[in-house]
């Protein structure tokens, strides 16, 4: 299998057109740095990375990326119990379950793949829990200057689903929350979500939100049941787990251990925020 390759200049141009980023975005970052000072009551980073990811999460149009970084702080001085940031080290064995992780391939866009897995959710896992650890993964994938420029997809597999014991994971509370964060708080780009052997009740969920969300996503909402054929139309067998029909044998530790190495990053942006 041949590895997805980001260092191709032409990749990379292309998406950067794509962007509008220019050549030497200097610019762009000071503007928006000194719409952030304006902000007398937000404590941000400051530096020429963090303005980056921003920047092209909206397409270096400054004054939209500065509302963006307003909102990213706000949904956390609003609900500090969801929005503020845990830690791998108090997610260990949730995380070496296997429930959540980051395939190590890309796709033929160059877009990191993160994998949601039902039936290996623990017992005492409730889905406030998932928010906050996804939220986690999340803030760690938006540093990969790669991810920022291709985006990102997500798999959410609920295989092994069980009313009784699963509900609580299609709370259309929280399903709104998650797509409050893709759409209007968090600098990633989201390309697609697949949906595998989803129950009935998912549908549901997603006539509740699905007018709260804009028309491009909409599009980039599908649902496969059990047919892994229909996925790798998107997403080829050749980056996929068995378990999805595909040729890769990946064992998530190895991507926890990666997180892990995040830990102090991750406790240095909880000194940023709304102060008011």
């Amino acid at each position: 299998m041949s590895e997805f390759q980001t260092d191709s200049s032409e990749w990379k141009f292309k998406l950067q057109k794509e962007l509008n980023e220019p050549s030497d975005p200097q610019l762009a970052i000071d503007e928006l740095r000194t719409l952030i000072k304006g902000d007398i009551f937000l404590k941000s980073r400051m530096d020429d990375a963090f303005m980056l990811k921003f920047l092209r999460a909206r397409k270096f149009q400054v004054n939209k990326a500065f509302k963006l970084i307003q909102h990213y702080f706000e949904a956390k001085e609003e609900n500090p119990k969801l929005f503020n940031l845990t830690f791998p080290s108090k997610n260990k064995v949730f995380l070496e379950s296997g429930v959540v992780f980051m395939l190590p391939h890309r796709d033929q866009h160059g877009r990191e793949i993160y994998v949601f897995r039902m039936e290996k959710v623990l017992s005492g896992m409730t889905i406030e829990d998932v928010f906050k650890i996804n939220l986690m993964i999340l803030e760690v994938v938006s540093e990969h200057p790669e991810t920022q420029l291709a985006g990102m997809i997500i798999i959410a597999d609920f295989t092994g689903f069980k009313w009784l014991k699963h509900y609580q994971y299609l709370s259309p509370y929280y399903a709104k929350k998650s797509a409050e964060v893709v759409q209007e708080s968090f600098p990633l780009r989201f390309k697609g979500f697949h949906f595998i052997n989803e129950p009935l009740y998912l549908y549901s969920v997603y006539s509740i939100i699905k007018p709260f969300l804009k028309e491009k996503l909409r599009c980039r909402v599908h649902f496969h049941g059990s047919n892994f054929n229909s996925l790798h139309k998107y997403v080829s067998p050749d980056i996929l787990p068995t378990y999805f029909d595909g040729k890769l044998e990946f064992d998530p530790l190895t991507w926890v251990q990666q997180l892990l190495s995040k830990e102090q990053y991750l406790k240095e942006q909880g000194q940023y925020g709304y102060n008011r």
